[in-house]
């Protein structure tokens, strides 16, 4: 009998300290519990409304492709080439590469203003350099070359076409020693 009179008066005691305790802090409580619940809530929410406006600008992209006016066309891809999709960007660029493909001057401001909004990742980053490294190829001087080409990075993705070009660069400029120790790195990896 006086175990369970123990029993008893030790569990209206472990009660009596849990109601203390919900009413000290039963703010606390039910603000924690909001919380837990409101943030998966909003992250959802915010994912759909960051997914709804990737649909549109890329809906937005298909119309201005299908557009047969060129002079409209490329105003409305100049204005996807600040889209927040990194993506869409660069489908607006290429498409704008496409279309102005014989002024180099064009294509090399288009690549200039997407690589001075610092908004891609690094891999799309070295991606644009390369093109503009290919878009100023002849004209270009060595500093220049090598400012655009990172040949130093080891895991870029862009390492061994990185080198190649500064290779053709090379062989282009006359520069026969520099050409082959790039070609022997070539090797190399």
């Amino acid at each position: 009998m006086s175990k369970e009179l123990d029993n008893q008066v030790s569990e209206s005691v472990f009660n009596d300290k849990i109601f203390n305790f919900y009413q000290k802090r039963k703010y606390y409580i039910i603000g924690l519990a909001i919380v837990v619940v409101l943030i998966p809530i909003t992250f959802q929410i915010f994912l759909s409304i960051d997914k709804k406006n990737n649909s549109k600008e890329l809906e937005k992209y298909s119309e201005i492709i299908l557009t047969t006016d060129k002079k409209k066309q490329e105003v409305e891809l100049e204005k996807l080439l600040q889209s927040t999709n990194e993506t869409v960007s660069l489908l607006a660029l290429n498409q704008l590469l496409e279309i102005n493909k014989d002024s180099k001057q064009k294509s090399i401001s288009f690549i200039d203003q997407l690589l001075n909004t610092n908004k891609f990742s690094k891999k799309n980053t070295k991606y644009l350099k390369i093109k503009k490294s290919l878009l100023v190829f002849d004209t270009a001087t060595e500093v220049e070359m090598l400012n655009l080409i990172d040949l130093k990075s080891k895991d870029s993705a862009f390492r061994k076409m990185s080198f190649e070009i500064m290779y053709d660069f090379y062989i282009s400029k006359k520069q026969n020693l520099k050409a082959n120790d790039l070609k022997r790195l070539i090797d190399e990896n």
